[in-house]
């Protein structure tokens, strides 16, 4: 693992750099933060980097993206590569691997990466913003399934809305199909609104005072120095509560990951959709047998 955190900390350099010399407002996220806060580096079970951009910010990272990193440096998002279906970007560095093995068959670059969420503000309407919630969400998932291996997943229950995502999406084009999502994410710009969320990966299950960002302070992170909100506090009570500083392990959002700090993940992709391939089988023989 601590070769894996020496990926993502120049990962993170690199990203930070850019971001500083196109004056790009970003800070670190999450669990992240609450590493730099209460660690000065790594929570100790920790296995990734968050960051978060407000979303004027984050629009501009994704249009130079391809100008501003070079190999094996990759600014994935759903405008960079056909099969890619999240609403936040990744920085991945090429020449490695970070493979969820229920999606090892996908083509989508799968190196070591940085999570880039970007921050929208929230309309005040509850109701109005949850219909929201609910429209990009669906959009993911149609997204997600036009490409699913539905035998290999064993989601046999998604064949139906495997085929009408594929007719739904290839009616509009999938960079529409997206976009459209993200315009509804707009219309409540940061720069009006009180509340912000990373509503395209959480919802709004944790706002945040946009006064929270107002100044950006710099942390020690291991040997980087950090951009953190100078509310802080504020920050990592709203989403991890008043005990924020007592160390509870907690899982993480992604699941069992395979790394590899040595090899690309083209060439160890194929090695893990074999081990899945085979207790995907494994599963439907005993299925069957029952």
């Amino acid at each position: 693992m601590k070769r894996v955190w020496q990926v993502e900390l120049d990962l993170l350099e690199q990203l930070l750099t850019v971001c500083r010399q196109q004056g790009l407002r970003i800070w670190v996220d999450g669990g992240t933060m609450l590493g730099a806060v209460r660690h000065h580096g790594f929570i100790p079970w920790d296995d990734d980097i968050d960051v978060a951009m407000p979303r004027p910010d984050y629009d501009r990272l994704i249009a130079m993206g391809s100008s501003l990193f070079s190999e094996p440096y990759f600014l994935q998002s759903a405008y960079s590569e056909d099969d890619y279906f999240r609403g936040h970007a990744q920085l991945r560095r090429s020449d490695t691997a970070a493979i969820r093995p229920s999606e090892s068959y996908r083509s989508f670059n799968q190196g070591i990466f940085v999570d880039i969420f970007p921050l929208d503000g929230v309309d005040s309407d509850a109701e109005r913003r949850r219909q929201t919630i609910r429209n990009i969400r669906r959009v993911y998932k149609r997204l997600k399934a036009v490409h699913l291996n539905v035998f290999y997943s064993g989601r046999w229950g998604q064949l139906f809305r495997k085929w009408s995502s594929r007719r739904e999406v290839s009616r509009v084009g999938r960079i529409s199909y997206f976009k459209a999502t993200e315009d509804l994410l707009r219309q409540h710009p940061v720069g009006e609104s009180e509340l912000w969320a990373e509503l395209a990966f959480s919802g709004d299950e944790i706002m945040f005072d946009c006064h929270i960002f107002d100044e950006t302070v710099l942390m020690p992170f291991e040997h980087l120095q950090v951009p953190v909100p100078k509310g802080y506090d504020k920050f990592l009570r709203t989403q991890y509560g008043d005990n924020y500083m007592t160390p509870m392990k907690a899982p993480n959002y992604h699941g069992e990951l395979v790394f590899d700090t040595e090899h690309t993940y083209r060439e160890v992709a194929p090695r893990v959709f074999a081990q899945y391939r085979k207790a995907a089988l494994q599963r439907l023989v005993k299925k069957f047998r029952k």
